[in-house]
C-alpha cells in the first residue's frame, strides 16, 4: 500500500478541504464513495484522509507527518487504518475480506480516536461480498469511517450507494496537469510528450505520468488509432483484435473504454462546443481519423447535423455499455474467455456507427 501525500496533488485540494471541514464541523459522513476516472488519485485521497483522521496533531495543511500515528501510516502499519484490495489484479474483493472489515469496525480504536477502512476497487465484489458490506453499512459505529474507492460507482449495488455519500473527483484542466507533471519531471520535462500522454490517459495526470516513466505511450497511441480506425470503418475487426492482443486484456479494455467515452462526449456536443472542448483541452480529442469522420458525417443543415450527431452519439453510448459489461466480466470470479470477449468487442466496434 503506497500512502502518497495527496495534499501535493493540486486538483484534489478542494475535495480534501471539504472533507476536512466536514470533520472539523462534526459532519463527516460514516461512508463515502470516491469515484472518478483512473489516474486521479482516489486511493491516495482516501489514505490521506485516513492519515488526517488518525493524526495526533493535524494541522490546517493535513496530518503532521511527525507523530507516532503518522509514522505508522507511512509504513501502512496503523492499527486503526484498514486497507482492503483485491488479492490479485483482475480479481474481486472476497466475502472473507468484507467479513474482516465487519470484525474490524466492531473493535475499539487502539489510539482512542477514529478508525478508517479503505476499500480499493470496491465495485469488484460478488453478491455475497456486497451483502456482507451492506450489513456493515447498516450498522455504523461512532468515529468509524469507510471509503469505497471505485472507477465505476454505478457498478455498486443501489442499496450500497444509498447508504454512502458520493464524492466524484474532478479531472483537472490541461494547465493544472502540465504544471504538476512539469514539477515532477524537472529539466527533463517535454511538454508536447506530456500532452500526448494526457491525451492517451483521458486527462488523468497520474496515469499520464506513468506513461512518461514507463514509455508505454507509443503502444497506447497505436491501440487508439486502430480502435478509431475500426470504429469509423477504416480498418477491420481482425486488425483491432491484433492490436488489443498486444496488451493485457483489462488494460486494453479500459483504454478503449475511455476512448469511447471521449468520442461519445464530442459527438453529442454541438459542432461549436466540440471545437471549444478540443481547444480548451489542448488537443486531447481523439486521433485525426476521428476528426475526418466527424467532417464526413456532418451536413450543412444545422438541424439535420444535430440529429445525425445525436444518433451516432447514442450508438457510442451503447458501445460504451457493451465494453463496460465486458470489463465487469473480466473482473468476475467466473474466469471468462478473454479472447472471445475481445473478439466480440471488435465486431461490435466495427458495427457501432453503421
Amino acid at each position: 500500500m503506497n500512502n502518497t501525500v495527496a495534499w501535493e496533488y493540486p486538483w484534489l485540494q478542494n475535495v480534501l478541504e471539504s472533507l476536512k471541514r466536514s470533520h472539523q464541523g462534526s459532519a463527516l459522513a460514516h461512508a463515502y464513495i470516491l469515484g472518478g476516472t483512473r489516474g486521479l488519485g482516489k486511493k491516495q485521497i482516501a489514505l490521506e484522509i485516513a492519515a488526517f483522521l488518525t493524526c495526533v496533531k493535524p494541522s490546517t495543511e493535513g496530518p503532521c507527518g511527525a507523530c507516532k500515528s503518522c509514522q505508522l501510516n507511512t509504513t501502512a502499519n496503523h492499527p486503526d487504518v484498514l486497507y482492503l484490495a483485491p488479492k490479485e489484479p483482475g480479481k474481486a474483493l472476497t466475502v472473507d475480506q468484507i467479513r474482516r472489515l465487519s470484525d474490524y469496525v466492531h473493535v475499539s480504536s487502539h489510539a482512542g480516536g477514529a478508525r478508517v477502512a479503505v476499500l480499493a476497487e470496491a465495485d469488484k465484489m460478488n453478491s455475497s461480498a456486497s451483502n456482507a458490506l451492506l450489513k456493515t453499512l447498516e450498522e455504523p459505529h461512532e468515529s468509524t469511517y469507510l471509503f469505497l474507492v471505485t472507477d465505476s460507482p454505478g457498478l455498486l449495488s443501489p442499496t450500497i450507494r444509498s447508504r454512502c455519500q458520493r464524492l466524484t473527483l474532478p479531472t483537472p484542466s490541461l494547465e493544472v496537469s502540465l504544471a504538476w507533471m512539469r514539477t515532477g519531471k524537472g529539466n527533463e520535462f517535454d511538454e508536447q510528450h506530456a500532452i500526448n500522454c494526457l491525451k492517451a490517459s483521458g486527462g488523468s495526470p497520474l496515469l499520464a505520468m506513468e506513461m512518461l516513466l514507463d514509455e508505454s505511450l507509443p503502444n497506447r497511441q497505436a491501440l487508439e488509432r486502430e480502435f478509431i480506425a475500426c470504429l469509423t470503418g477504416k480498418s477491420t475487426p481482425e486488425s483491432l483484435l491484433a492490436a488489443l492482443s498486444k496488451s493485457e486484456p483489462v488494460t486494453a479494455i479500459e483504454q478503449i473504454l475511455s476512448t469511447t467515452a471521449l468520442c461519445a462526449k464530442l459527438m453529442l456536443l454541438s459542432t461549436t462546443e466540440a471545437n471549444e472542448t478540443s481547444g480548451d483541452s489542448g488537443g486531447l480529442a481523439p486521433s485525426p481519423i476521428w476528426s475526418q469522420f466527424i467532417e464526413r458525417v456532418s451536413t450543412s443543415d444545422a438541424g439535420e447535423n444535430a440529429r445525425r450527431r445525436a444518433l451516432l452519439g447514442n450508438r457510442l453510448v451503447r458501445l460504451y455499455d457493451e465494453i463496460e459489461k465486458a470489463r465487469r466480466q473480466l473482473y468476475s470470479p467466473s474466469n471468462p474467455n478473454s479472447k472471445l470477449l475481445l473478439e466480440s468487442l471488435c465486431w461490435l466496434t466495427s458495427r457501432a456507427l453503421k
